[in-house]
């Protein structure tokens, strides 16, 4: 009946063509209605898909309306903090586990991208971001890669009155996001998500912001965590590297990826960062990422940076070989020693 009775509402009230009747903060409503009933719903009906349609292109046109939308979101207080009611009196309220809410709220989410150009840098900052922020760990995967929709839809959000609010906004909320998308990766963070919103920031972002650096650096250290537990616990993980579909390959064709991305001023770093993770490995570790990195650059087209790469590889395969012939010499040199030592007591021990 709510889906019958709102596919209605929207062709009389939503109908821009007839000018004494529309109503565009009709849309907010509708949106926050169905938000409510959302969890009950189980079939997609075409009324309601049409209503949802209607409801969501007038709030793209419609500043006023996508503001009473954001405003009827729960705030992060009444997610986290157990409800008032009779029935949960005595019980520990955890917020994930409230599938109504949880429902409600992925629909919320799943519309702000629709409309996220029009809402307000204050409003994103003081309603959107802590939803989104929280349910980034939800353990629901279709509710924490709409957190992530939601941050690569704002990230990419073109130009309005508030642009430089908007960019200075974007920069400050990119450190807690790639803090939370990485201490819950693997796990509840979907890769896929985590991965656009790694691009979305290195290319809307300006060049050279620390955000972009702090991104990089996070990933690299993510990446030697990953690969350090992926070595304990696989010995043959290097020879099957190419198959292998740890979180730790992954995460380093992510940041080969980047390589290509980043912008000129954050590149230096990127590849400084790469190469001190590098040098760090084993040396079948090394001799895998470093064939790995050549073929992305003989595929590679970009003629600004395909020259850099080459003579920054050549570098890298020369101090991983130097390394691989000063731990050859070591290990002899100790062999000697042993061997010396062992010569030395049996002498003494003849002539006693």
């Amino acid at each position: 009946m709510v889906v019958v009775f709102a596919a209605e509402v929207t062709k009389h009230r939503l109908n821009a063509k007839s000018s004494e009747s529309f109503q565009p903060e009709v849309a907010a409503r509708i949106l926050v209605a169905f938000s409510s009933v959302e969890h009950l719903r189980r079939l997609r009906l075409p009324e309601y898909t049409e209503a949802v349609r209607r409801a969501v292109l007038v709030n793209q046109e419609n500043a006023a309306a996508i503001a009473l939308f954001i405003e009827s979101m729960p705030s992060y207080a009444e997610l986290t903090n157990q409800p008032d009611l009779p029935s949960l009196a005595g019980t520990k309220y955890i917020w994930h586990r409230d599938e109504v809410q949880t429902s409600r709220i992925l629909f919320y989410l799943r519309v702000v991208p629709t409309c996220v150009g029009l809402i307000p840098a204050h409003m994103i900052r003081d309603k959107v971001a802590s939803i989104m922020f929280l349910y980034l760990q939800h353990p629901n995967e279709k509710v924490t890669s709409a957190s992530h929709s939601v941050m690569v839809s704002f990230l990419s959000s073109g130009s309005g009155t508030d642009q430089d609010d908007r960019t200075a906004l974007k920069e400050q909320l990119i450190f807690y996001y790639i803090k939370r998308s990485l201490e819950a990766y693997p796990g509840v963070t979907p890769f896929d998500g985590l991965a656009s919103g790694v691009a979305a920031l290195v290319r809307h972002l300006p060049a050279g912001s620390p955000a972009i650096l702090f991104c990089i650096h996070s990933l690299v250290v993510k990446a030697k965590d990953l690969c350090d537990t992926a070595m304990i616990q696989d010995k043959s993980l290097w020879r099957s590297w190419e198959e292998s579909t740890e979180p730790c390959k992954k995460t380093l064709d992510l940041l080969l990826r980047l390589i290509f991305l980043v912008d000129i001023q954050s590149f230096p770093y990127m590849l400084k960062e790469l190469a001190e993770f590098v040098t760090l490995l084993p040396k079948d570790a090394q001799d895998v990422l470093l064939d790995d990195m050549h073929a992305h650059v003989a595929e590679s087209d970009d003629v600004t940076r395909k020259p850099v790469l080459v003579s920054w590889l050549q570098s890298l395969s020369y101090i991983s070989s130097q390394s691989s012939r000063s731990e050859s010499r070591s290990k002899a040199t100790s062999a000697s020693s042993v061997g010396s030592d062992e010569l030395t007591l049996n002498r003494t021990m003849a002539c006693l």
